[in-house]
C-alpha cells in the first residue's frame, strides 16, 4: 500500500467528504443497504479524523493504519457506487435505493474476490460460479429485475461453495470495522452491517 504522510491523508479525507457527503446523506435518508454497508467504515473514519484534528494531526501508528486502510476501502467502494448511482440511475436516489441491495451484493463479491486471491492457488479455488452470479446480478440491475431473493440464494450458494474448501469463516473488512466501531464506542445508526449468509 502506498502510504502518504498522515496529514495529507487527513486532507484527502476532508476533500473526499466534501465531494461525497451529499450522496451519502441521501442514501442514509433512503434507508439504503449501501449506506448500511459503508456506515461502520465511514463513522470510524469520522471518529479518527476528529481525534487527529484534536491532537494536531497526529495519532498512534495503529490508528493511522486503520484510517488509511478504511479510507482506501471507502473511496474505492464509493467510486463503484457513484458509477451506478450517477450513470445507470441518473442520480435518482429513490430508484437507486430500490436496487441498492443488488449493488451491495456486487460490492461484497468484489471484496470477497480480493480477499481470497491469496488462497486461490493453494486451495485451488474455483471462482466460476461466483463470476456467473456477478454477471447475473449486473444484468438484473441493468434490466431492473427485482428477484432479490433469487439473487441472494444464488450468491449464498456460490459463496458457500467457494469458502468451504478453506475451512474457516470469512470475515470481511466491513465486519472488522463493525468491531472497531464497537471498541471505539461508536454507535451504528442501523445496528448491523450486511454480513453474507446472515443478512442476505
Amino acid at each position: 500500500m502506498d502510504m502518504k504522510p498522515f496529514d495529507l491523508v487527513l486532507k484527502d479525507f476532508a476533500n473526499w467528504k466534501m465531494d461525497n457527503v451529499d450522496v451519502l446523506e441521501r442514501l442514509r435518508n433512503e434507508d439504503s443497504p449501501i449506506y448500511d454497508r459503508l456506515e461502520p467504515v465511514y463513522l470510524v473514519l469520522n471518529h479518527i479524523y476528529r481525534e487527529a484534528v484534536d491532537n494536531g494531526g497526529s495519532l498512534d501508528e495503529e490508528m493511522e493504519n486503520i484510517f488509511q486502510v478504511g479510507f482506501d476501502y471507502l473511496s474505492n467502494q464509493f467510486d463503484v457506487v457513484r458509477i451506478y448511482y450517477e450513470k445507470l440511475f441518473k442520480s435518482d436516489c429513490a430508484a437507486f435505493s430500490e436496487f441498492s441491495t443488488l449493488v451491495g451484493y456486487l460490492l461484497f463479491i468484489s471484496d470477497l474476490r480480493a480477499d481470497l486471491e491469496e488462497y486461490e492457488a493453494e486451495a485451488e479455488l474455483d471462482f466460476t460460479e461466483l463470476n456467473d452470479v456477478e454477471t447475473m446480478i449486473e444484468t438484473m440491475i441493468a434490466q431492473r429485475d427485482t428477484r432479490f431473493e433469487y439473487a441472494a440464494e444464488r450468491l449464498n450458494r456460490a459463496v458457500d461453495e467457494l469458502i468451504e474448501p478453506l475451512g474457516f469463516e470469512y470475515v470481511s473488512i466491513v465486519d472488522i470495522f463493525v468491531e472497531i466501531a464497537g471498541t471505539l464506542g461508536i454507535a451504528l445508526d442501523r445496528g448491523e452491517s450486511l454480513v453474507i449468509g446472515e443478512d442476505i
